[in-house]
């Protein structure tokens, strides 16, 4: 197993997952913080909270452990810390990783979480009592097809080199949103490395979220401005489905949070 990559990362400012410093710490293991943003789940009824996790990483034996802050659908405050747990190979980067309530989570019932070796992208979902808790670090979809079209001419074109980075505020309301290698015409090449969009409208939902923004400037004055950006996060934010129009062309785009391939 590589240990985990910041490639992406690195063209992304906002913080997901960051190494700690510690030079003391063997070769073989990393440890890692993270923001973890989670909605507590009962039936309809979503509440959201956004704290902080430390990750170890033991690559000799293929075992994940960490610690993470949130906040029940009442609102208070809990820590929930992991036993160390087995990483099975889902393929590529990607590895799985479970726990029960006898294995050392507490109160916790049942534990699964995902985690991207190469994006650093880390989700995860555990049960305590009759609530249903869905925690993920801040999403980033690297693995999409966008499709643009020009409604004019009915001219189009589909590519899959954009991914698109969410980074939620601490309520849970507004966030940025990161493409990075935006493509903005028909004819396929590469814009920008990276643009970036503050205060899209966030709302938490039973399944995910759905970011929203009736029009955006971009980072890069006079560029790249969006309209009617309407965006759904769904299957517990493992799936990513939106569309945006920009410079009189309409993008249309999905794809998963972790690529299966």
């Amino acid at each position: 197993m590589k240990k985990l990559s910041f490639m992406l990362l690195s063209l992304l400012a906002v913080t997901m997952l960051t190494a700690c410093g510690n030079e003391d710490e063997p070769d073989n293991k990393q440890t890692l913080t993270s923001i973890i943003n989670t909605r507590a789940i009962v039936g309809d009824d979503v509440v959201f909270s956004q704290g902080s996790a430390k990750v170890e990483l033991d690559y000799t034996n293929m075992l994940i452990s960490f610690t993470a802050d949130y906040k029940d659908a009442d609102g208070q405050s809990h820590s929930l810390s992991t036993p160390s747990m087995k990483l099975i190979s889902e393929g590529g980067a990607i590895y799985t990783f479970n726990a029960t309530s006898g294995q050392g989570v507490g109160s916790v019932l049942s534990l699964e979480g995902t985690i991207d070796m190469n994006t650093g992208m880390l989700w995860f979902r555990f049960l305590s009592g009759s609530t249903e808790y869905v925690s993920t670090s801040q999403l980033l979809y690297a693995y999409t097809t966008t499709n643009i079209t020009n409604p004019d001419n009915g001219n189009h074109g589909s590519h899959k080199q954009s991914g698109y980075l969410f980074a939620l505020d601490a309520r849970g309301e507004t966030c940025i949103m990161k493409i990075f290698n935006f493509v903005s015409t028909l004819n396929g090449a590469i814009d920008a490395v990276e643009v970036q969009y503050q205060d899209l409208t966030v709302t938490p939902t039973a399944t995910g979220y759905r970011i929203t923004a009736p029009e955006v400037e971009s980072s890069i004055r006079g560029f790249y401005a969006l309209t009617n950006v309407d965006i759904t996060l769904d299957d517990q934010c493992n799936v990513i489905a939106g569309s945006f129009k920009s410079n009189g062309l309409e993008f249309e785009f999905s794809g998963n949070v972790f690529n299966r391939e």
